[in-house]
């Protein structure tokens, strides 16, 4: 229950803009409710419909009258009788619990108006109640007539006494039909004066504030709950059904980035514990386009190169980022000069003319890859890539471009010892989740877990670890040291 509850308030935490999008519409709605409102004033009139049987039932016959005014079919014919009053409105009824008694209300512009109408309005409410009823009355009266004259019509001419008896013993039953007083309407009270009704905005606006904020709470759970995009942990949990091991906190404030920090280097702690062997090949793979592959990849370089460990970095990453929907409209370059793609092409034959310094460890730029890279990524070739840097490293850690558009990334996921999944929030979807686990199953990849990344930072691009690299200012690139690659890497090695 807790955790529902947890999920629940998550996601419209998420979604607040849409809370207050929500919020405002209805709030709007509820002003235009309310635009133009003026006072006004009510007048009531108290009616009974009292009799001499039980009170429950004539309290539930005062509710029948209550109904039958406010009925709107009624009150249109009640409009169009004479001596309706004018410069009402509209009226009403509404009855008093438990009682015979029920009230018929006017409201006007004035309160003379209001005043003055009830009363008539009351009566000729009444009058129609109470002429149906001696209408019906009347019927009945002249129905036993009939049938009391077929029977004695002919000896009341012959003056037959049973039929005078007859007679007066039909008078009877008339007199005492239209003595009874029941279901028949009297005003009790009225000239009871007018009372102020306020335009009610504050109430309107208060009830439009609260609903608006529950509607666009609702709205948010089922957005949460219908989008296919993956923004929490229980997004991913709840709909791919893969559960990351770690979630990368965005940046953007101090605080931010130190927590953030903490959560890179908690990664970093989690790649150098699955390190069985040395060198050790870990394949960092972004389900979607994005920055967090890059940012993943390079923390974990960087962390473990600062703990003393000799790390390459390969940005394998041919595409840079950008993939189009037409391999054969691709142009992509790193613009760094020689890196993956000349090795895997068979241009550069030594690995170490490829290495360029960075801030710790030690880089191989992506390359040119051409119109279409997944050719170059040969199996023997990707084999002979790893082996080839981690002759000379402990770690190496590859960046692969998106699985979800990048069929070469499978390849590598294969050859290397571990693959960490990157999942960005709010850029990979579900679908995505779920190809890239099916690809990385088809090969057996051993894969250490998905990681949940936030790659936002209220500070803006240039304070992230990198854009892709067909958008990254030149900035983010790490200066390069002069390319004396035999030294670079036998130093690395061979450093105390």
């Amino acid at each position: 229950m807790t955790n529902t509850l947890n999920v629940l308030v998550d996601r419209i935490w998420q979604r607040r803009s849409l809370v207050v999008a929500t919020t405002l519409v209805v709030l709007f709605g509820a002003y235009l409710t309310t635009y133009g409102r003026t006072t006004t004033y009510m007048s009531r009139v108290l009616v009974s419909a009292a009799s001499t049987r039980p009170p429950t039932q004539d309290a539930i016959l005062a509710q029948g009258f209550t109904y039958y005014i406010n009925d709107p079919t009624y009150q249109s014919g009640l409009r169009q009788k004479p001596g309706f009053p004018s410069g009402i409105n509209n009226f009403s009824a509404e009855f008093v619990s438990a009682s015979p008694l029920f009230y018929v209300q006017v409201t006007a512009d004035t309160p003379q108006a209001a005043e003055a109408a009830a009363p008539k309005l009351a009566q000729l409410y009444i009058d129609d109640v109470n002429g149906r009823l001696d209408a019906s009355r009347e019927a009945t009266a002249a129905a036993m007539t009939t049938a009391m004259m077929r029977v004695w019509g002919g000896q009341l001419t012959a003056n037959s006494p049973s039929a005078f008896t007859a007679q007066v013993q039909l008078q009877q039953q008339i007199d005492q039909l239209n003595a009874d007083g029941s279901n028949r309407l009297v005003i009790l009270q009225s000239g009871a004066g007018a009372t102020a009704k306020g335009a009610g905005k504050t109430r309107t606006l208060a009830s439009g504030l609260v609903g608006g904020l529950l509607l666009g709470c609702v709205v948010a759970m089922m957005a949460g709950a219908a989008t296919r995009r993956l923004y929490t942990e229980y997004d991913v949990m709840e709909k791919t059904g893969v559960r990351p091991f770690d979630v990368i906190p965005p940046g953007g404030t101090a605080g931010r980035d130190a927590r953030r920090q903490v959560a890179l280097r908690h990664l970093a702690n989690v790649v150098a514990r699955s390190s069985t062997q040395s060198p050790t090949s870990v394949a960092v793979a972004p389900i979607s386009p994005g920055i967090g592959g890059d940012m993943i990849a390079r923390s974990i370089a960087d962390h473990r190169a600062a703990q003393g460990v000799r790390t390459v970095y390969v940005d394998a990453d041919l595409r840079g980022g950008v993939v189009s929907s037409d391999p054969h409209t691709i142009a992509v370059g790193s613009g760094l000069g020689p890196g993956v793609g000349e090795y895997l092409r068979g241009s550069v034959a030594d690995i170490r003319e490829l290495v360029t310094e960075s801030a710790g460890f030690v880089e191989i730029a992506p390359g040119e890859s051409g119109t279409d890279p997944y050719p170059l990524f040969d199996r023997d070739r990707v084999r002979a890539l790893l082996d080839a840097t981690g002759a000379a490293a402990d770690l190496v850690v590859v960046h692969v471009p998106p699985m979800s558009t990048a069929p070469e990334s499978q390849i590598v996921a294969d050859l290397a010892d571990l693959t960490i999944l990157v999942i960005e929030r709010g850029q990979t979807r579900v679908r995505d989740v779920h190809e890239a686990v099916r690809a990385l199953n088809q090969v057996g990849a051993d894969v250490l877990g998905a990681v949940l990344v936030d790659t936002s930072d209220g500070r803006g691009p240039e304070r992230r670890y990198r854009l892709p690299s067909r958008f990254a200012p030149t900035r983010w690139w790490p200066g390069r040291a002069r390319r004396e690659p035999a030294r670079d890497l036998a130093e690395s090695r061979t450093a105390p």
